[in-house]
């Protein structure tokens, strides 16, 4: 998964942003070594967009609405000062934004866009998902009604982009600081009816905040930034008689899946093929099992060996960050080796760190990771993982590390191969180099989660992971996860179910016994995301199907690759436009 960049306490911070840049493996066949175009210091208006004058001024407009709506989307580009200030949703800025976005929309459906080539046609048609996107979000779903961490979370985003990627920036740090005693007092009026999920969840983004500004020297700014915000939590977990928890409703989640994610399928219908598909995996899986392990439960993990058991009297989190790394360099020397994509030679390394400590509320421990981002010089990615408990037994560690060096049989090579490569890490470290910024200064969830869960089953069929029925059988389990997710999204956000039925579906137990997890609680942080990785991997399988019938003869799996990459972080609907010669869907 890569959130919206996340962000860690600011010691490890500091010294993650520390680390230099490194060179690709020297054992690469290599293209040429493209770099980002934009050095430190570019800001959207000094971004050069194609197209003709007047749709280049509409398009900035839009992108200036949503950095509006969250500012770590500036900050995640490496825009720092662009994303040098705290969302604001009072009623009058959302009001005039709602009407910013409609003379935005107007003049966008004047322009003769399906007179120019192909390219600009999908440029226009995804600054018009994020137009609708925007509005959709201010003006029907309304989240930051109820929820702090509409504030909260870009601002959390914004501190690790900044600490990660531009730790000299102690200017925009002091900036956003002195800010936040007047979003504490926006907060308190706009947020008039908070649920208790809300509130559980805005106190771990605020003590990951306060951690940041507690590192900094004392100061009057800081002092008042922290009195701040403490007071705001200790004031919002005294609240009683709290709604439990609201969603977007039927309405607007299928607005969503039409306008902003420009999905193919309804509700209805994603939830049809979900479940087709969950069957047909599940059918896969149980005929793998019957080969391997027809009489016992497939085991979760390796028995670790009496190698790892030594190695683990002396493990700690920097040396389970090694074997982790250990991991993504092995994956990466096989892509390097292999004729699966291109791999540009300015792709840089990704290295494991500890989940930052401000997203562990929205997502858990571990599961995301942070790219480079498009302006400014760094090539690493950051793999965000579990955090070492000292609590951990020796039979525990020594399970860990077989788990993570027998990857190519566990669980965690799936996980490395979609965080890393051919992951979010190469997907999004290609996607820097678009020489379009419009194809990387926003992001479709969809293409970008798709890609990642894609990359998984490409990267065994490879041979990535070896021939063993095993390591089909855990591609096979994280890609039923997956397919789950997209269950309980919908009938969680449409609201046909409660989070408790969902987390009893999901765990197979009777009501009320299973605990709602983080994962299920991201259906109601982020709706739709949830439904992303089945989408996004559903929609590329076809359009390679497709394009593999275009191409007949003369068609390759590189080649193809290569081509879906090339389009940057937008809809698979619009990069069937360019592959397939298909009409760019109107809105």
């Amino acid at each position: 998964m890569t959130p919206r960049s996340l962000f860690l306490a600011a010691a490890l911070l500091a010294a993650v942003a520390s680390l230099p840049s490194e060179a690709a493996s020297p054992r690469a066949k290599r293209a040429a070594s493209p770099t980002t175009a934009y050095s430190p210091g570019a800001t959207l208006a000094s971004l050069r967009f194609p197209g003709t004058p007047a749709f280049v001024a509409v398009a900035k407009d839009v992108i200036a609405q949503r950095f509006a709506i969250d500012p770590s989307g500036a900050a995640n580009n490496g825009l720092f000062d662009d994303g040098a200030r705290i969302p604001s949703f009072a009623p009058d800025t959302v009001a005039a934004r709602i009407a910013r976005l409609d003379r935005d929309l107007e003049a966008l459906r004047a322009m003769p866009w399906r007179s120019w080539p192909v390219d600009r046609q999908v440029d226009w048609r995804w600054i018009v998902a994020n137009a609708e996107e925007a509005r959709l979000q201010l003006a029907d779903e309304r989240l930051f009604l109820h929820r702090p961490v509409a504030w909260l979370e870009p601002l959390a985003n914004t501190f690790i982009a900044l600490i990660t990627y531009a730790p000299e920036r102690a200017d925009i740090r002091l900036k956003l600081a002195r800010g936040i005693p007047a979003m504490v007092v926006e907060m308190r009026t706009v947020v008039q009816q908070p649920t208790a999920r809300d509130v559980t969840t805005a106190k771990g983004v605020a003590d990951g905040i306060l951690a940041v500004l507690r590192s900094d020297p004392p100061s009057p700014v800081r002092d008042a930034a922290i009195g701040a915000l403490t007071s705001y939590v200790n004031e919002a977990a005294a609240l009683t008689g709290l709604r439990d928890y609201e969603v977007i409703g039927r309405e607007h989640y299928e607005k969503r899946l039409r306008s902003a994610l420009l999905l193919p399928w309804n509700g209805d219908q994603l939830l049809a093929r979900a479940n087709a598909e969950l069957a047909r995996t599940d059918s896969a899986m149980g005929a793998i099992k019957a080969r391997i392990s027809p009489n016992a439960e497939i085991p979760p993990a390796p028995v670790p060996t009496e190698a790892q058991r030594a190695l683990a009297s002396t493990l700690d989190q920097q040396r389970l960050l090694a074997i982790y790394d250990d991991i993504t360099r092995t994956q990466r020397e096989f892509l390097d080796t292999h004729d699966l994509v291109t791999v540009p030679a300015s792709v840089g390394p990704i290295h494991a760190r500890p989940t930052p400590a401000g997203m562990i509320p929205l997502t858990g421990d571990g599961g995301s990771m942070n790219p480079p981002p498009p302006v400014g010089r760094s090539n690493v990615g950051w793999w965000n993982v579990e955090h070492m408990d000292t609590s951990w037994t020796l039979e525990r560690k020594a399970g860990r590390i077989a788990v993570a060096q027998g990857f190519r049989e566990t669980g965690m090579g799936p996980y490395a191969a979609h965080e890393g490569v051919p992951g979010h890490h190469l997907q999004l470290s290609i996607c820097r180099l678009n020489p379009n910024p419009i194809r990387w200064i926003l992001q479709d969830n969809c293409l970008v989660e798709g890609w990642a869960l894609y990359a998984e089953e490409v990267f065994w069929a490879a041979g990535g992971h070896g021939d063993s029925p095993l390591a089909q059988y855990r591609m096979l389990g994280s890609y039923r996860g997956r397919i789950r997710r997209v269950v309980y999204d919908v009938n969680i956000e449409r609201g046909e179910w409660t989070l408790q039925q969902a987390a009893d579906w999901k765990r197979g137990t009777e009501p009320g016994k299973s605990r709602v997890d983080e994962d299920v609680m991201r259906s109601i942080h982020w709706p739709a995301q949830l439904i992303a990785y089945f989408t996004g991997k559903s929609q590329l399988m076809d359009l390679r199907r497709d394009y593999q019938r275009k191409m007949g003869a003369a068609y390759s799996e590189r080649a193809f690759h290569d081509a879906v990459l090339a389009e940057g972080s937008i809809p698979v609907a619009l990069i069937r436009a360019k592959l397939l010669g298909e009409p760019v869907p109107a809105p």
